[in-house]
């Protein structure tokens, strides 16, 4: 997996965005996340602001991919309150990063955060006196990806295989290796209970290809990443049953903006070849 560096620098571009989707008004906003700027220079938000408001993030492409990122804030955390109602063991949120739906789902149920300890180590500082104590439910899970045994790692902090999971992989498999996908796939398939679901973004092939989608890897090249994994167009439904998945459902951009980009909102670009993906354990 990519370096904690890397890994700290894409963390706070994603809560930059988190936190300039919190200064429009509350009517406005497809996600809030009250703890977003902790992670933010405020003078970079202030920034982007000026940035979004002159129509040149839209010019260079950026605003699309923002919006790809709220609205995929919004949808997963759509469906984690979902399975958490339909009576949900625990949640695992492999890459958490400063993702903080955990302090904000009012749910008991074990979160199993899972990430680089110097990532936990700055998001636990920088929410000292505002998340503080942090929830009893979470779990912090370190581990570095490049050696560390993901399931003996979440074993040692209390996850029970026997019980219903919720995998959230949100932002990450675009950064991998085809290998890397396939091990995490892997062992959601082969150690989750029966009934467990892992929901995940990626992106077409051709969008990650040097032939298209300059926009995603400008955009994520603004956060240190380099795009190295996509799915072919059509194809995630095959796949995820020949990785061991059932009941697989695929939103891309224009189902994923449907249900948020209305209103006031009805004018916000959505990038291309961007999507959610979600899959049960049989």
């Amino acid at each position: 997996m990519h370096n904690s560096k890397k890994t700290i620098s894409t963390a706070r571009g994603v809560a930059l965005v988190r936190a300039i989707e919190m200064t429009r008004p509350a009517s406005q906003r497809v996600a809030s996340d009250p703890y977003a700027h902790r992670f933010c220079n405020p003078l970079s938000v202030q920034g982007m602001r000026l940035v979004n408001a002159l129509g040149i993030s839209r010019l260079i492409g950026v605003e699309p991919m923002m919006n790809f990122a709220i609205v995929r804030e919004r949808a997963i955390e759509a469906l984690m309150q979902r399975e958490l109602a339909d009576g949900l063991g625990q949640i695992v949120i492999l890459g958490a990063g400063y993702d903080t739906r955990a302090y904000r789902l009012g749910t008991d149920v074990p979160v199993f955060e899972v990430d680089h300890p110097l990532t936990q180590a700055n998001k636990r500082e920088a929410l000292k006196g505002v998340v503080d104590p942090l929830p009893q439910n979470v779990r912090f899970v370190g581990v570095d990806f490049d050696h560390d045994d993901l399931g003996e790692r979440l074993s040692a902090e209390g996850f029970d295989a026997h019980k219903r999971t919720l995998f959230v992989w949100q932002g990450v498999t675009m950064y991998l290796t085809a290998a890397g996908v396939d091990h995490t796939l892997a062992f959601v398939a082969n150690r989750a209970a029966a009934g467990s679901v892992i929901v995940f973004d990626y992106y077409d092939n051709r969008e990650v290809s040097q032939g298209g989608g300059a926009t995603i890897r400008f955009f994520t090249a603004l956060m240190g990443e380099k795009t190295t994994f996509g799915i072919d167009a059509g194809d995630i439904e095959g796949f995820l049953t020949r990785r061991g998945f059932v009941d697989v459902q695929d939103d891309g951009p224009e189902a994923m903006a449907r249900p948020y980009f209305t209103g006031p909102n009805a004018g916000r670009p959505m990038a291309p070849g961007v999507h959610i993906a979600t899959a049960r354990v049989p």
